[in-house]
């Protein structure tokens, strides 16, 4: 079983690559102090294991909340010692002032005990309450009665909450956010209330890098503590899921106590940064201008916020490139990323994502999404050094995705070096319980050359008569679907825009 490595587990952001696989990426395409770029970073995972091995690394997201995190998950100028001090100050504040929203009589002892969870339905209502008390070494889960009925209304009809951000959702019924939505609704009065409490305190912070990395926290924390948290029933009414896709909330909901999970939140942060720096060997220094990193020996790293179609990286300056595309319509990350930029008070680029988006209001469909993946492959192709690499992976049930991402790749000139299947450690949901799925990522290296020569364009018969040479009933959908990504890349074969999954289905019945 591979460790666990703490720094990857300090935010809930999605899309995390196994850093074992990047790790072994590195090593294999470049050399201590060679250049690297993920130009759709997200969470930063690749930039940071590029630092631990001793590469310079430029990291890149359109997403002002990924880059955000990468800027916590690096930064190296921060005293833990009173991070931990000025945090559990605040929380010790906090809970004095509003804690009493989350305090309930303990059925067993009948003293007054915190509750660290509710079950409550769609409309709010309270069904039952998780509590922690000294008088029992575990949970006591009590179903409510009339007096906590009465507290809860009395507590919320009560509650006035302080100013705080407070944005409207992008409407997109694919992802339940509706008309006249705020991220506001996301949440119950009394967490909106405790959270708008930490919030306000964090903001006062006076060090910056403590600042920073208690927001990060606290952003964090959010999805855990709204109406977005589905039980698994099959565990137990009051056993906690996930943050799904988008902003729905199931017939009932977990209403975790918004104290409780920050103070997890909190040290897991705080455990995540001590890994990351005790990996490091030597400092490693970020840089304001790229320009400092082009032929330098000292390291360093630099984070850029923007647009991977309109890169600011000079001409074939970049050792290896890694990236994890944009899936399309699969999930809407920028849409869902709203919840932690409203709290950061953070701008938005939306005009300029890659995406296909469910809504109307975007204007982003696939004819859009393949000009916007034909242009930041041209981008990577440029920056990137002639005969090097460049690795991407990509996860996609839409034939249409992977023939713009195909098309781009080669018409660019880069020639295929390595295609293989990437496992995550842990799979989503989605890929789980579905059998029309992928599990997993493909994970596809090219050769940057001048010309790519060998290139094929396929009619829809040819391509339909690879599909019958190809699949196998015998093997999985996602078996089916890997040979095929195979053999298009492998033989520079375009392929004509067909339904790939209907397509892999009509042949396995």
């Amino acid at each position: 079983m591979k460790q666990k490595l703490p720094r990857y587990e300090m935010h809930k952001y999605w899309g995390k690559k196994p850093p074992q696989d990047l790790a072994r990426l590195l090593e294999k395409y470049t050399k201590v102090n060679d250049l690297v770029f993920d130009p759709f970073s997200g969470y930063g995972v690749f930039a940071c294991e590029a630092i631990l091995l001793g590469r310079k690394a430029i990291s890149h997201d359109l997403n002002p909340v990924a880059t955000f995190i990468q800027e916590q998950l690096l930064n190296q100028d921060i005293d833990l010692k009173k991070f931990k001090i000025e945090i559990e100050e605040i929380l010790s504040e906090v809970e004095k002032d509003v804690g009493s929203v989350y305090q309930t009589i303990c059925p067993l002892c009948n003293c007054p005990a915190p509750i660290t969870a509710s079950l409550r339905t769609k409309e709010d209502v309270l069904l039952v309450n998780k509590i922690s008390c000294d008088c029992s070494r575990a949970a006591i889960e009590k179903n409510v009665d009339d007096n906590d009925l009465q507290q809860i209304k009395d507590i919320e009809s009560q509650i006035e909450i302080p100013e705080h951000p407070n944005t409207l959702l992008i409407r997109n019924g694919r992802i339940s956010a509706k008309d006249g939505m705020y991220t506001d609704h996301l949440f119950t009065k009394r967490a909106l209330l405790v959270h708008t409490k930490i919030w306000k305190k964090l903001k006062e912070i006076n060090d910056p890098n403590i600042r920073n990395l208690a927001l990060f926290a606290f952003t964090s924390n959010l999805a855990n503590c709204s109406r977005l948290v589905p039980p698994i029933k099959s565990r137990g009414a009051m056993s906690a899921g996930a943050w799904m896709t988008g902003f729905y909330t199931g017939e009932t909901y977990i209403e975790n106590n918004v104290l409780h999970y920050f103070k997890n939140r909190f040290k897991k942060v705080l455990s995540g940064k001590k890994d990351f720096l005790s990996g490091l060997n030597r400092r490693v220094d970020k840089v304001e201008d790229i320009n400092d990193l082009y032929g330098s020996s000292d390291g360093g790293y630099a984070i850029l916020n923007g647009d991977a179609k309109k890169l600011t990286i000079q001409d074939e300056t970049i050792d290896y490139i890694f990236t994890d595309f944009p899936y399309g319509d699969s999930v809407p990350y920028f849409e869902q990323s709203i919840l932690w930029n409203t709290w950061l008070n953070f701008d938005v680029q939306y005009q300029e994502e890659i995406v296909i988006s469910d809504s109307k209001l975007r204007e982003k469909d696939q004819v859009n999404f393949a000009k916007d993946i034909q242009q930041a492959v041209e981008e990577i192709y440029r920056v990137l050094k002639f005969q090097s690499y460049f690795t991407f992976t990509f996860h996609s049930l839409e034939g249409r995705e992977w023939y713009a991402l195909i098309k781009s790749c080669l018409e660019c000139g880069f020639i295929i070096e390595n295609i293989e299947e990437m496992t995550q450690k842990t799979l989503p949901p989605r890929q789980l319980n579905r059998a029309v799925t992928i599990k997993g990522d493909m994970l596809v290296t090219f050769k940057k050359v001048k010309k790519n020569s060998e290139i094929t364009y396929l009619s829809k018969d040819q391509t339909l008569s690879c599909f019958d040479d190809i699949i196998q009933s015998d093997k999985s959908f996602s078996e089916n679907y890997s040979l095929l990504v195979q053999h298009f890349f492998k033989n520079s074969l375009i392929f004509n825009e067909i339904n790939m999954s209907e397509e892999i289905l009509k042949r396995m019945k």
